[in-house]
């Protein structure tokens, strides 16, 4: 198959499922969540024959979690699916590709900022009430540049840089080297923090 427009990845579990606690191994539901422990990489089977990218077959792909959550739209049988490569749009779904050393460049103008593991904190009644844990990120607004791409190039912007970036941008991304990452665009960031 050749896609004129889009990746086509393989991925054979579209959830991090298992758990292992000492000897014991747990498996998680995800009906309740299915945002949480999402898989957002598969391997490239084939490339869109419209536009040149660095992504090779067989190189990794990382994408917008859309394509993980609506297997009904995405889904091409045989854990196969479409990813959508629009790289002058904002609905371009694929991000970045990974390739088999480790070296991760971004698609199009998207980024990657270091994001710290989220913070769990217990929530209680001024009474004492236990009401449950919840889940904070504790960056706020700033993080490091984990990978430049085009756009932060044009800025000036370096891996390694530590920046200010606007409200709401921080979409998390697990990479399959268990980093975490937040991707967004070079536009949703503010300024450079200068040592």
């Amino acid at each position: 198959m050749k896609p004129l427009y889009d990746f086509i990845v393989h991925i054979p579990n579209r959830f991090k499922n298992e758990y292992t606690i000492g000897n014991l191994k747990l498996e998680r539901d995800h009906r309740w969540d299915e945002f949480k422990d999402r898989i957002s990489y598969g391997e490239i089977k084939a490339t869109p024959e419209k536009f040149d990218t660095i992504a090779e077959i067989g190189d990794t792909l990382v994408f917008h979690h859309h394509v993980n959550q609506q297997p009904d739209k995405y889904g091409m049988g045989d854990d196969h699916y479409m990813v959508t490569y629009q790289p002058n749009e904002m609905a371009c779904q694929a991000i970045a590709c990974i390739k088999a050393d480790g070296e991760v460049h971004m698609l199009s103008d998207w980024i990657f900022l270091d994001a710290p593991e989220a913070k769990k904190q217990e929530k209680s009644t001024d009474s004492g009430l236990f009401l449950g844990i919840a889940e904070e990120d504790t960056i706020n607004d700033r993080a490091e540049v984990y990978c430049e791409g085009a756009g932060t190039q044009e800025l000036g912007i370096r891996k390694g840089d530590k920046v200010v970036f606007t409200d709401g941008a921080d979409y998390r991304i697990v990479l399959p080297n268990g980093d975490n990452v937040f991707r967004m665009r070079p536009m949703n960031l503010l300024y450079v923090i200068e040592s």
